[in-house]
């Protein structure tokens, strides 16, 4: 499946160019000009980079950026004139990966495009995992983005260290956390749980895989190991 490229660019020209360029290359690249045409795209997230300018007709692309953040991970390029320092770590602190100020090389983006193809390349399902930090009290996502967490929803989380894929119950998980079994309101789990899956999208992370099994307990669909450091 070819590695599916957006981008946001207002110059019409340069769009073409880029787009023309980036196909030439082997890549599925599609060119938008505005913020609201990428609000009104039905798959925003299916682009695995997005190559994004920052002064667009009806806003900073900015805005895309951080929409674009609260669903996925993939990566973005910046593709901009405002080259000043103060621009450019802004655009950093907002969680582009790459910031390359206008005037550029092409081969310059090429590389960088083709390094981000790469390693989503070489990211196979048996090499993505998730990881808790015990220490820290931290989960990291296959793609590297982290948050804090609670001691309960640590606690919660090292019940499937290791266990990819296998059923832990309810009373399983309670007696891990501390409580007796037979006493405990099971709707604090599931409090618990819903907060956890919302502070994992807010964060920007992919969707917890984390399965509901009715009346029973959790399965954690992927891979989670526990760190120490």
């Amino acid at each position: 499946m070819a590695f599916k490229i957006l981008i946001v660019e207002d110059e019409p020209d340069f769009r073409i160019v880029l787009v023309e360029y980036l196909q030439l290359k082997g890549y599925e690249a599609k060119g938008i000009a505005s913020v609201a045409e990428y609000q009104s795209l039905k798959d925003p997230d299916s682009y695995d980079l997005i190559i994004l300018d920052r002064t667009l007709p009806d806003g900073d692309g900015l805005v895309i950026l951080e929409a674009h953040r609260k669903r996925s991970e993939s990566p973005v390029i910046i593709l901009s004139g405002l080259g000043e320092l103060d621009e450019r770590v802004k655009g950093l602190e907002a969680d582009a990966d790459y910031y390359l100020v206008k005037p550029f090389k092409m081969l310059e983006l090429l590389a960088i495009v083709s390094r981000y193809a790469r390693r989503q390349k070489n990211q196979t399902p048996g090499q993505a995992y998730w990881s808790i930090n015990r220490r820290q009290r931290a989960l990291t996502s296959p793609c590297g983005l982290t948050m804090n967490l609670t001691n309960m929803e640590l606690a919660f989380l090292n019940c499937f260290r290791d266990a990819e894929g296998v059923s832990i119950s309810r009373e399983d998980i309670v007696s891990q956390l501390g409580h007796q079994a037979n006493v405990y309101d099971y709707r604090r789990l599931q409090t618990m749980v819903s907060r956890l899956r919302l502070k994992v999208k807010e964060a920007g992370m992919s969707e917890l895989p984390l399965e509901s099994i009715y009346g029973d307990g959790y399965t954690y669909k992927a891979r989670l190991i526990a760190l120490d450091a």
